[in-house]
């Protein structure tokens, strides 16, 4: 970790929802940091609020009441230009369903966020040679989606979430599309994206495995921190953090199956 402050602030962060009249608390009152350089997971049921958190944080939605600071700024004032700063340059998300266009290459898609922001061509294709070559997709930056393996997608959804050089990745459910195997050398890839690259990184994943990877984890329920782990770096293996992930599921009712 590069520098332990504080990089993102979620201040007594509150969602309401209106469902047939029948107000329904998606988050109740999160109070949480994220350091300058951690990979900080976010655990919970279905319905347990972390999609919804996730969104708060992109400003995809407006929470109730409460407060989201990031580098200090309240991201909540920001409209206009401020906002399209934001979600351009200063967040990357990684979405389950990869979110590529189908009708643009590999290569279009990774570099489209940089198109937007008027990047001269000649950044944007060394970016490009640097995260394809990191991320292992040179080889289908001339295809389109519809060419690609669901983890070469997503593979090209991170070099996209990436190449603006964001203060941080959010990821939903990255490795939810995807096989053993892929979601395996995805999430090596975004270790190393966070260790080597000082990238920091909030992850929402319902898999354990996936989990492991994090340096540590917040398990949420009925719209509140539930609970939170730490890997005991450098001495806990990703084997033994898995294992106490698993106790911490149980705890909170049924197992990784119920853990969505």
């Amino acid at each position: 970790m590069n520098d332990t402050k504080k990089l993102l602030e979620v201040r007594d962060l509150h969602k309401a929802y209106s469902k047939e009249g029948v107000p329904t608390k998606a988050l109740n009152g999160i109070t949480f940091d994220v350091l300058n350089g951690e990979y900080l997971g976010i655990m919970g049921a279905s319905g347990s609020g972390k999609t919804t958190l996730l969104n708060c944080i992109a400003t995809v939605i407006k929470p109730t009441s409460g407060q989201i600071l990031l580098s200090g700024a309240n991201i909540s004032s920001f409209d206009g230009t401020k906002l399209a700063e934001y979600r351009g340059n200063k967040i990357g998300y990684l979405f389950q369903d990869f979110a590529l266009l189908d009708n643009l290459t590999g290569k279009e898609n990774i570099i489209l966020p940089l198109s937007i922001h008027n990047i001269d061509i000649v950044t944007a294709e060394k970016k490009l040679k640097d995260i394809a070559d990191f991320l292992g997709i040179t080889d289908v930056l001339s295809k389109f989606p519809s060419q690609m393996s669901g983890g070469q997608k997503q593979r090209v959804a991170a070099a996209r979430s990436l190449i603006s050089d964001p203060d941080i990745i959010l990821a939903d459910e990255p490795t939810g599309a995807l096989d053993t195997k892929s979601a395996r050398l995805l999430m090596e890839k975004l270790q190393e994206i966070n260790l080597r690259r000082g990238r920091t990184i909030l992850m929402v994943t319902h898999d354990p495995n996936a989990a492991s990877f994090c340096s540590r984890i917040l398990f949420i329920q009925d719209g509140v921190i539930f609970h939170e782990l730490r890997r005991k770096i450098p001495n806990e293996t990703q084997e033994d953090f898995y294992a106490r992930i698993l106790q911490v599921m149980a705890q909170m009712g049924g197992g990784s199956a119920n853990v969505l």
